[in-house]
């Protein structure tokens, strides 16, 4: 059962988001969603790259700009975001809207998430054993550019 912890990300998920290291970290995935106009969910994966806590209720947010739950974000203006792994279990609902772009991430769209609500999933008799997890690069970028990116939205 999910208990409702307030307006902002717990300490471990807001440090997450604003660091690159360590590196496994780097492989670590947020669950992104909403909901498309015939009302079902969409789920999409985030790396950590393409968000950044820049406030414990504050976010920036890159995604493609040709994306579906881009779409529906610019409609909608709300998103679910979903952290599991064996150390955290958070679902972060937010409310969003699209800010200017940055040059370093030109086919990506950049929204500000303001955190609405946040819930713990978590019961003391079941323990997460692992979460999702990726290898691997976005081949249009490298991860190179997607740290340049991730510093650039730090300094924003």
């Amino acid at each position: 059962m999910s208990e409702l912890l307030g307006a902002s990300l717990p300490e471990e998920l807001f440090n997450l988001l604003r660091t690159v290291e360590p590196p496994q970290e780097d492989k670590k995935v947020i669950l992104l969603t909403t909901v498309d106009d015939d009302g079902w969910p969409r789920q999409a994966m985030l790396s950590r790259f393409e968000l950044v806590a820049k406030s414990q209720e504050r976010l920036l947010m890159l995604l493609y700009a040709s994306s579906q739950s881009t779409k529906n974000l610019q409609k909608t203006g709300r998103v679910c975001l979903t952290a599991i792994d064996p150390d955290m279990s958070y679902y972060v609902c937010c409310n969003a809207h699209p800010i200017p772009s940055i040059p370093e991430a030109p086919s990506e769209v950049l929204f500000e998430l303001t955190v609405e609500r946040v819930l713990e999933d978590s019961l003391p008799t079941a323990k997460i054993t692992s979460g999702i997890a990726f290898e691997g690069y976005d081949p249009g970028m490298t991860r190179e550019n997607r740290e340049q990116v991730f510093e650039k939205l730090l300094s924003m």
